[in-house]
């Protein structure tokens, strides 16, 4: 169940299969089309959203930048990201 406090309010949960185990991830709703500045980043072991925003908890912003990327815990070095500005 999403929260109604989320920004995923409006989201739908789907489930998908991931090394023979059902995962369930979060199908994000239509958005407002919007721009915004950003670099390039090349995905390292430090904490991306840290090493950017000093703040970890961010995280979700760049997420947002890269809908592509589905598994976060299995980014491999040289996976370019990016880094919204905020």
């Amino acid at each position: 169940m999403i929260s109604a406090a989320s920004r995923y309010a409006d989201s739908t949960i789907a489930t998908l299969v991931k090394d023979g185990q059902d995962v369930a991830v979060i199908v994000p709703s239509a958005q407002v089309s919007y721009s915004f500045t950003f670099i390039h980043h090349t995905a390292r072991a430090d904490s991306i959203a840290y090493q950017y925003y000093t703040d970890p908890t961010l995280w979700w912003r760049i997420a947002d930048a890269n809908p592509e990327i589905l598994w976060w815990d299995d980014l491999t070095p040289g996976t370019v990201l990016r880094i919204p500005s905020i």
